[in-house]
């Protein structure tokens, strides 16, 4: 059964930037060196896996390359150039000597550019050959992942190809001795598919590579999964990738429970814990490494976010009725995937406290029935804690904050319980607000 996840999930955790050079995950784990790399990283991101066994083959090639690194050099101009070569909608030269001699002597001096770029991307392309050929032996003698073996394989079948061996030995032997005449023809007529697939073998590990080396850079940890129908899931040390200085989280959730009561006054850091929990949820099932020390979860089918919900002006949509078309739309993939991870901030934010109390009560009663999915509703209604306190499927947190000496400070640390501190009043007289408003009192 394939991962659900929708655009408004994706927005909420800042996925993909909407402008070039924007802020985002995406461009977090982008350290690829080629084009073609950034986009098989693209690709990877968009694509959640649809089998247990798919994402621990993806987990566990990740794990291979954080442990062996990109195992052959490659450069961001040599792949642009083969990139750009195999794009030339030219006629190859020709196989044979003397045609290619006075196909190359006669051609038109407009063309000179386009033989140019054929010579070259040729070069490219053999160095690359060559590198592979050199490294492929001592990569062999470590343990590939299953996924891997496929690729290496195919590098291995590709080099062994009867006149493309005899040609590398040549250059080898001669390292300025290429014919392009002869390679051109091999790489873009004889064998022009099976050359297409190897190069975009090199880009995937590129991409491999990019998040491998992001994994290193930035302490993210690869997460274990557990085999079971019950939602479970344990994080240690989880944070948010685009904090420069996170204060990590723990957290679990077992024994039955599925619904997290999530309480804390505003900038405490709740928003930002569930961007980190979803995210990890999602990268998980990419077989991604994710922001934290060690995380272990079961396998969900779909995850489902409500962080940034925006009214709809254009279908004349109030904040509260987008809010109840979007449980609308969750409750329908519950009950579609059976498992999902459902996040919601500050449930029923756009109604009076009433209708917000009441229709809060009865979402997370209705949600935490369905046991095979998991919960984390945020919410300022704290009065809905003393109604589900005896459930034992429900778990309490929430973040604190703590005036001292008139000063407001956040931990920004999780902890178990729940919060009802109300700290408006002090934030507008902080804000000198009410001075502004009330000049006479001043």
């Amino acid at each position: 059964m394939s991962f659900e996840i929708d655009q408004q999930t994706v927005q909420d955790l800042e996925l993909f930037g909407d402008r070039p050079n924007s802020k985002s995950i995406f461009s977090f784990f982008n350290r690829t060196k080629t084009f073609g790399g950034r986009l098989q990283l693209k690709g990877l991101m968009e694509s959640p896996l649809d089998s247990s066994k798919e994402i621990l083959d993806r987990r566990d090639s990740f794990k291979f390359f954080i442990k062996a690194g990109l195992p052959f050099t490659i450069s961001s101009s040599q792949m642009d150039f083969i990139d750009h070569y195999f794009r030339l909608n030219k006629t190859t030269l020709k196989s044979n000597f003397f045609d290619a001699y006075f196909q190359n002597l006669f051609v038109r001096q407009r063309n000179r550019n386009d033989v140019y770029l054929i010579n070259t991307g040729v070069e490219k392309l053999v160095y690359l050959l060559l590198e592979l050929k050199r490294q492929l032996p001592r990569i062999t003698k470590n343990y590939i992942p299953e996924q891997l073996k496929a690729y290496f394989s195919f590098i291995n079948d590709y080099l062994q190809i009867r006149e493309i061996s005899a040609l590398l030995k040549e250059v080898k032997n001669s390292p300025h001795c290429i014919r392009p005449h002869q390679f051109d023809w091999l790489f873009r007529d004889k064998y022009k598919k099976e050359t297409q697939d190897l190069v975009n073998i090199i880009y995937l590990f590129d991409a491999y590579n990019a998040v491998a080396q992001t994994a290193l850079m930035k302490n993210l940890c690869l997460p274990d999964f557990i085999d079971s129908a019950i939602p479970q899931l344990e994080l240690k040390g989880l944070f948010h990738p685009f904090l420069e200085f996170p204060i990590p989280c723990d957290l679990e959730m077992k024994d039955g429970q599925n619904l997290c009561f999530l309480t804390g006054p505003n900038m405490a850091g709740k928003s930002t814990f569930l961007k980190s929990l979803g995210l990890s949820i999602y990268l998980s099932h990419l077989g991604f490494p994710i922001p934290a020390k060690r995380m272990q979860t079961t396998f969900y089918n779909g995850l489902m976010t409500t962080i940034n919900l925006s009214d709809n002006m254009g279908l004349g949509h109030s904040h509260f009725y987008s809010e109840v078309k979007r449980i609308k739309e969750v409750a329908h993939i519950i009950r579609e995937k059976g498992s999902v991870f459902v996040i919601f901030d500050e449930l029923f934010r756009g109604t009076n406290v009433k209708d917000a109390y009441e229709a809060s009560l009865y979402i997370i009663k209705s949600f935490s029935q369905i046991q095979q999915s998991t919960y984390f509703i945020s919410t300022h209604i704290t009065e809905i804690a003393s109604q589900i306190t005896d459930w034992p499927n429900v778990k309490f947190h929430y973040f604190e904050a703590k005036i001292d000496e008139n000063q407001l400070n956040y931990s920004y640390k999780i902890k178990e319980g729940v919060s009802y501190e109300r700290l408006g009043m002090h934030i507008l007289r902080k804000e000198n607000i009410i001075d502004i408003l009330n000049p006479k009192k001043t």
